[in-house]
Formats: structure tokens, C-alpha cells, sequence
């Protein structure tokens, strides 16, 4: 299929309109009836993403090797709720501050923590009682 030109194809009741774009990618959408799919194929064919239109919205799917998502200005990420995973491990960091806030209760949990503080004070600060419980307690040693 010459790149530019769309190549529409009809089975089973889906429509399948594809599109050829530069580097031998290729730009599809397939109308399902009760959804839309639209994916974006390498050059070997291989989906790279993939979005999912139905009635209650849109769901983006990445498939490859990474994914940066990269903004010279702010990048907002709201919803009702949230969770990163890393099946390896997990990194946060910031070239500045960090601040969290939590409205509700906050527990962290791992095999060990350390909490370090490269230059200055760790400080606890409480409304009410610090509570450390522990094998032992060990402080100065």
C-alpha cells in the first residue's frame, strides 16, 4: 500500500481502514460495532500502541521496549485513584523538593527502610504520642 493512501477492508462485520505512514508504519482503525480500535504499527508489523474507543472513554495501551512521556512545563496526573507498579523496582525522584500530602492515613511497608538524611535533621512530629516499637530499640549506636 502506497504511504498517504488508506486501504479500507471489510470482514465479519468490522470495517478496517489503514493508513501507511513514514519509516513503514502504519496507522489503523477498526470499527467493532461497540468499540473502536486504533493502533499504531511498526515497521515489523508490531503494535506499538494501541487506543481502545468505547461509549465510556478512551484506554491507551504501549506496547514496546519503553515509554517516556517528556514536557518542558507541568504534568498533571488527576484521578479517582492511582497506582504505579514496577515489576522490578520502583524509583521517585526530583531535581528539587518532594512534598507529599495525604488527606487520610499513610502506611509504608518493606522488608527494611532507611531513612537518611544527607545533610541536616530527620525530624518526627506528632499530635499526639511517638510510638516506637521494635525487637529493640536502639538510639546513639
Amino acid at each position: 500500500m502506497p504511504r498517504g493512501r488508506p486501504r479500507i477492508k471489510a470482514t465479519n462485520g468490522n470495517t478496517t481502514t489503514s493508513l501507511r505512514l513514514i519509516g513503514d508504519q502504519q496507522l489503523s482503525v477498526e470499527d467493532q460495532g461497540t468499540r473502536n480500535l486504533i493502533h499504531l504499527r511498526g515497521p515489523g508489523g508490531r503494535i506499538a500502541l494501541t487506543i481502545e474507543v468505547t461509549a465510556t472513554g478512551p484506554v491507551l495501551r504501549f506496547d514496546g521496549p519503553g515509554l517516556a512521556i517528556q514536557t518542558s512545563g507541568p504534568l498533571a496526573i488527576e484521578s479517582e485513584s492511582l497506582s504505579l507498579h514496577g515489576r522490578r523496582g520502583l524509583t521517585l525522584s526530583s531535581g528539587g523538593d518532594a512534598t507529599m500530602r495525604i488527606a487520610g492515613d499513610l502506611e509504608i511497608s518493606a522488608r527494611v527502610q532507611t531513612i537518611r538524611a544527607e545533610l541536616g535533621n530527620v525530624e518526627l512530629r506528632a499530635n499526639d504520642d511517638v510510638r516506637m516499637i521494635g525487637e529493640r530499640v536502639l538510639l546513639n549506636c
